[in-house]
């Protein structure tokens, strides 16, 4: 299955969005990414997006590294850093969908 990540992170600065990639790629070396931009809603905030193929257990072993309580479903969920548990302290906002 096709894994889509939506990353917000709270920062303009690369190096941290950098060391967000990087950890994301330990957890599955295979992520792509795209390229960030600057988060149109949100001042000083950057965003981009990353795709992988996963098998279902790998998917949710995944979801639940991320972050620890997601809102939605196991297909199309989200979850917010300033309410939940995220992998990155800069995180800001994720969405895990399958596509």
């Amino acid at each position: 299955m096709l894994i889509r990540l939506h990353v917000v992170i709270d920062t303009e600065d690369t190096g941290i969005e950098e060391e967000i990639k990087e950890q994301l790629r330990s957890y599955c070396p295979d992520l792509s990414f795209s390229p960030s931009r600057e988060q149109p809603s949100l001042m000083n905030c950057m965003e981009f997006y990353s795709t992988v193929q996963l098998e279902k257990e790998q998917a949710e072993t995944l979801r639940q590294t991320l972050n620890n309580d997601w809102d939605g479903e196991f297909d199309d969920c989200d979850a917010y850093g300033f309410n939940t548990i995220m992998f990155h302290p800069h995180v800001y906002y994720l969405q895990f969908q399958i596509q």
